[in-house]
């Protein structure tokens, strides 16, 4: 309906153009019909936009008019007012914030519109926390928030407000893998609660286990190691973890070093509160042998060990190429002349070249994809492109990276083209960088592999379907062993606490 109030849209001569009385003409009609669809009885609202926050746009003045019309209409019982407009992506963003942006943004407007119409009034835009949607009821800006995507992370906010254990809450991180998903076509998923749009399978609340309790082993204390150990913990059973390095994390925790992410965070210390309330040791430090994990008489084992970087197919040049991950940790700085390689798709190429461009380098951005990171939504999308914009960024798709060789103090990058036969183009660099995923870190689950009862298998029909899910390959060894995430194959963060919930409440 505001199509018809926005002067950008609106360029009608008729009885719905022109004066605002014609442009909320088309709005009258609607309420009026709805009401009389579902009676004085039914609460009617209407979400409307008081501000489009754009030079050709409705202007906040019209905005808040129309706001008081809505509300001394008797049409309506409440307002839901939002601001900013949808035409673009980045323009999406400002009324969505995705991580690194605002929180927040638009409370206090939302409240001037309420001081204006004293109206029931209702608002979301990244209202991610309860300390901000108390301080919204308290001051009188709002009389009910929304919090879309924090209830995605953790339905049961409110449960746990009124029991006391606010400090249990599931944080949002602003991800927005939710809403990337559903803008592609795809389930509204949570980036670290796997159970949200799974709930026919895959529990909120873990139940306790009606069989004998178990010691249960994991090994790696990234997110999908930490969601395995606290759903294993959950369910009743006696749980250590086994960490190689001095901090949980894994790969989240590199992708914080990208400053604009480092709400990502939330994910691991959520997860390391709840296995402390849970009581489960985690051993730092500790690079965990066969021997480690068998000296602590493990009834399950479950190898989470991730990944590590592994070079697209070079034809030479291995040696030369420098991999993303050593640019976020901070292990290699960029040089003066960058060209990063991707052909994985996701956030970690894209949280690199972030960090290049940032560092005032000049990047050229190459991908073998009709258009680059294709694994990322929309919303995402937008503040790479923004700081790809901002730093002169040259990105450059459907081209591949052939080989890299040096010559004198720099790197000749080769390019192929899967659409040329014979096109060959070429990049004189000071550093090339390549994401390409990760290969699986399973020495360990190797190695355990043939002293378990199910040598290491899982039947993936039971896992879907139901029944046990570990084959009696070794009936007398003492223990079964699987692995989860990235020690399986390179993917994301939601598929490795995926693994991790869904083994999990299978123990």
């Amino acid at each position: 309906m505001d199509g018809f109030w926005s002067p950008a849209t609106n360029h009608r001569d008729d009885e719905f153009g022109g004066s605002l009385d014609n442009r909320l003409r088309f709005t009258d009609m609607v309420l009026d019909a709805v009401r009389a669809a579902v009676g004085e009885k039914f609460v009617v609202g209407i979400r409307m936009v008081a501000d489009e926050d754009f030079e050709k746009g409705l202007p906040k003045e019209e905005g808040v008019e129309i706001a008081r019309r809505l509300a001394s209409s008797g049409k309506v019982d409440f307002l839901n007012i939002i601001r900013g407009s949808i035409e673009t992506d980045a323009a999406l963003t400002k009324v969505i914030p995705v991580t690194g942006m605002r929180s927040s943004p638009h409370l206090d407007f939302a409240g001037e519109v309420r001081a204006a119409t004293k109206f029931p009034t209702f608002h979301a835009a990244r209202i991610s926390d309860v300390a901000t949607a108390r301080h919204a009821i308290a001051t009188g800006k709002l009389d009910m928030v929304g919090m879309t995507r924090a209830h995605i992370a953790d339905p049961y906010i409110v449960r746990k407000v009124m029991e006391g254990r606010e400090h249990e809450i599931r944080p949002c991180v602003g991800a927005t893998y939710c809403l990337d998903r559903i803008y592609e076509g795809g389930e509204a998923l949570c980036v670290h609660n796997a159970a949200t749009g799974r709930e026919a399978d895959i529990p909120h609340v873990i139940q306790k286990t009606d069989g004998p309790r178990k010691r249960v082993v994991v090994v790696g204390a990234g997110a999908g190691g930490l969601e395995a150990a606290r759903v294993a913990a959950e369910r009743g059973h006696e749980v250590t973890v086994l960490e190689a390095s001095s901090q949980a994390g894994g790969q989240v925790r590199l992708a914080t070093q990208n400053p604009r992410r480092k709400e990502l965070i939330g994910i691991i210390d959520w997860r390391l509160a709840e296995l402390d309330r849970l009581g489960v040791e985690i051993r730092y430090d500790t690079w965990a042998e066969k021997e480690d994990v068998l000296a602590l008489s493990p009834d399950v084992v479950i190898v989470a060990t991730g990944g590590l970087p592994q070079n697209p197919p070079l034809t030479s040049g291995d040696n030369l190429v420098t991999s993303s991950w050593d640019i976020m940790a901070g292990s290699v700085k960029p040089a003066e002349n960058v060209l990063l390689y991707d052909d994985n798709g996701g956030h970690q190429g894209m949280g690199a070249a972030e960090l290049i461009a940032n560092s005032g380098a000049r990047l050229e951005l190459v991908s073998p994809e009709r258009f680059f990171a294709p694994e990322m939504g929309g919303l995402n999308h937008v503040p790479y492109m923004r700081a790809f914009h901002e730093k002169g960024v040259t990105v450059t798709i459907n081209t591949r990276l052939r080989s890299v060789r040096r010559e004198g103090n720099q790197l000749i990058a080769e390019l192929a083209s899967d659409f040329a036969d014979g096109w060959r183009g070429e990049r004189r660099v000071d550093q090339v960088v390549v994401e390409h995923g990760t290969a699986p870190l399973d020495d360990l689950y190797l190695s355990l592999k043939p002293l378990s009862k199910n040598g290491g298998a899982v039947d993936y029909e039971r896992l879907v379907s139901g029944g046990e899910i570990f084959p009696q390959r070794n009936p007398e060894a003492g223990f079964v062993v699987f692995r989860i995430g990235d020690a399986v194959a390179s993917r994301n963060i939601h598929a490795a606490i995926y693994d991790g919930i869904r083994f999990g409440i299978r123990i």
